[in-house]
C-alpha cells in the first residue's frame, strides 16, 4: 500500500501538473485559432531521427538486401519505381489484348484477327489469371502499404529494432514516448474535445435557424475539430485553398474516418455517410444537432432513393453548406484511388475534387474496417508518431453536356488520382467485401463467345469461297 500510496503522490504532484498546463494552453490557443507549431517541430525532430536509423539499416544491411526486405528500392531508383507503380497497371483482360494466331481476311470488317478455335486459345485468359494471382492490384489496396523504411513502431514486418544496440535505444525511447506519455495525453484531449463537442453542437442546435447560427455552427465546427486533431498529433498541410468548396459538393479519395476531421480543420461541411453505432455514432449524433447531415443505412435500398433526393435538394438550396462525399465508398490504402459510385455524379451542381495523402512514416492512417474495430483503430492511431497529410483543393468542375455520370466520376478521380499521386483503378471498391459482380464475369464469356463466333462465320465463307 506504501508503494501505491508513493506512486499516485508522484502521479498528482510531477505528471497531472504537465497535463493539466499544456491542456489549457491547447484549449486556449484552438479557440483563438492559433498554434505554437509545436507539431510541426515534433514531425521535423521524428524524420531526422528516421533518417538516422535508416543510414543505420543501410550500413547494417546494405541497400540491395533492405530494398528487398521492403519490396521497393531507395533514393532515385525508388521514387522512379514508385512513379512507375502509381502510373501503370494492369491491363483488364479485352479484344486488344487477346492476341490470337493471325489468319488475314479482307471480308473481316472489323479488322479482327480470326481462325478456327483450338485449345490454346483460353491460354492469353490462363495467363492474365495467373498474373492476377501473383500480383493482384485489387485486394493488396486493401491492406497496409509497406514502408521504404523503418519508423520505430512495433507495427513493421520486419524485426529491426534489435540489430543495433543504438536502434535499440531509440525503440525503447519511442515506446515509452508513445504509450506513456503521448498516449495519456491524447485520450485526455479526445474525451475533452468530445464534451466540447457535444456541448457545443447542444447550444448551437437549440439556436433558431438564421445566418448567425449558421456563422456560429461554422466556427465552432472548426474549433471543436481543430481541438480534436490534438488527439492524433496531426499535422496537415493544405494547398490551393483559393479553391476551397463554398457550396455544392466536394468529393475526396477515402483513406479512413481521419479524412473527415483532416478537412474540417480546414472549412465546414455537411456530411453524407453510413449511419454507425458506438463510438463513431456519438460524433454523428453530436454533428446532426447543429447542421444538415445526411445519415443512411447502406443496407436499405429505399434510402438511395431518399438520400438522392435530400442531396438535390441540398445542393439546390444556397444557404446550405457545402456536402463532403467519398465516393469510392470504402477506405482504400493510401496507393490509389477506386471506382466512384456514380450517383453523386448525377445530383448536379458543382463539384469541389479535394486530394488526400498521407505520410505513412509517421504512422499507417488505413483503417480495415473489415478486420479493425473502430476503438482499436483509434488506439492504433493514438500510439502512432503522428498523423502527418497533404490536402490539395482542385478547381471546381461541372459536368460536361453529353457527359454521362459515370464518365464524369471518371474524370474527377482522375485529376484526384494525377495531384494526389495515387494509382487511378477502375474497379469497384466493394470487393473489399463481396466477390466480383456476375456481369462483369458474362462481359469477358460473352466477348470469348463474340470471337468464336467471328471466327466460324469467317471459316464458313472461306469454305464457300474454296468450293
Amino acid at each position: 500500500m506504501a508503494v501505491v500510496d508513493a506512486l499516485a503522490t508522484v502521479a498528482l504532484t510531477v505528471v497531472l501538473p504537465p497535463f493539466i498546463m499544456v491542456l489549457v494552453s491547447v484549449l486556449v490557443l484552438a479557440s483563438l485559432g492559433k498554434s505554437l507549431g509545436l507539431r510541426q517541430r515534433y514531425v521535423q525532430f521524428l524524420l531526422k531521427v528516421f533518417e538516422d536509423g535508416n543510414r543505420i539499416l543501410v550500413k547494417k544491411f546494405g541497400r540491395q538486401r533492405l530494398s528487398k526486405n521492403y519490396g521497393k528500392g531507395s533514393g532515385d531508383e525508388q521514387e522512379e519505381e514508385e512513379e512507375e507503380e502509381d502510373y501503370v497497371s494492369r491491363e483488364v483482360i479485352c479484344r486488344d489484348k487477346l492476341v490470337l494466331r493471325p489468319t488475314v481476311d479482307k471480308d473481316n470488317s472489323e479488322g479482327l484477327d480470326t481462325h478456327e478455335f483450338e485449345l490454346g486459345d483460353c491460354l492469353d485468359y490462363i495467363r492474365t489469371g495467373m498474373e492476377a494471382i501473383v500480383d493482384d492490384e485489387v485486394t493488396k489496396r486493401f491492406s497496409a502499404e509497406e514502408l521504404t523504411s523503418w519508423n520505430f513502431l512495433t507495427r513493421t514486418n520486419c524485426q529491426y529494432e534489435f540489430i543495433s544496440v543504438r536502434l535499440t535505444i531509440f525503440w525503447v525511447v519511442g515506446f515509452i514516448l508513445r504509450y506513456f506519455l503521448l498516449l495519456p495525453l491524447r485520450i485526455l484531449i479526445l474525451l475533452i474535445g468530445m464534451v466540447v463537442m457535444v456541448a457545443c453542437t447542444y447550444v448551437v442546435g437549440c439556436l433558431p435557424e438564421s445566418k448567425t447560427k449558421r456563422r456560429l455552427n461554422s466556427s465552432v465546427s472548426v474549433f471543436c475539430f481543430d481541438f480534436l486533431s490534438g488527439a492524433l498529433s496531426l499535422v496537415c498541410t493544405y494547398h490551393n485553398k483559393e479553391n476551397v468548396p463554398r457550396r455544392g459538393i466536394c468529393v475526396a479519395n477515402h483513406t479512413t474516418p481521419i479524412d473527415v476531421l483532416v478537412l474540417a480543420c480546414d472549412n465546414t461541411y455537411d456530411m453524407v455517410g453510413q449511419r454507425h453505432g458506438g463510438f463513431l455514432g456519438i460524433f454523428q449524433r453530436a454533428l446532426s444537432r447543429a447542421s444538415a447531415h445526411i445519415w443512411f443505412e447502406r443496407s436499405e435500398s429505399k434510402d438511395r432513393f431518399a438520400v438522392a433526393r435530400r442531396l438535390r435538394e441540398h445542393v439546390e438550396d444556397p444557404d446550405k453548406l457545402p456536402i463532403l462525399i467519398f465516393p469510392e465508398g470504402t477506405c482504400i490504402n493510401n496507393t490509389s484511388v477506386m471506382q466512384f459510385k456514380k450517383g453523386t455524379f448525377e445530383v448536379g451542381g458543382i463539384i469541389y475534387p479535394v486530394a488526400i495523402k498521407y505520410d505513412p512514416r509517421f504512422g499507417d492512417a488505413f483503417w480495415n474496417s473489415s478486420k479493425e474495430s473502430m476503438l482499436s483503430y483509434i488506439y492504433m492511431m493514438m500510439t502512432s508518431w503522428a498523423i502527418v497529410c497533404d490536402v490539395w483543393y482542385l478547381p471546381p468542375m461541372t459536368r460536361r453536356e453529353g457527359e454521362s455520370s459515370i464518365d464524369f466520376a471518371n474524370r474527377v478521380k482522375a485529376e484526384i488520382a494525377r495531384q494526389g499521386g495515387l494509382v487511378d483503378l477502375v474497379w469497384d471498391g466493394g470487393l473489399k467485401r463481396s466477390a466480383p459482380k456476375i456481369e462483369w464475369k458474362q462481359q469477358y464469356q460473352q466477348e470469348f463467345s463474340r470471337r468464336l463466333k467471328v471466327q466460324n462465320v469467317d471459316t464458313a465463307k472461306k469454305e464457300e469461297k474454296t468450293e
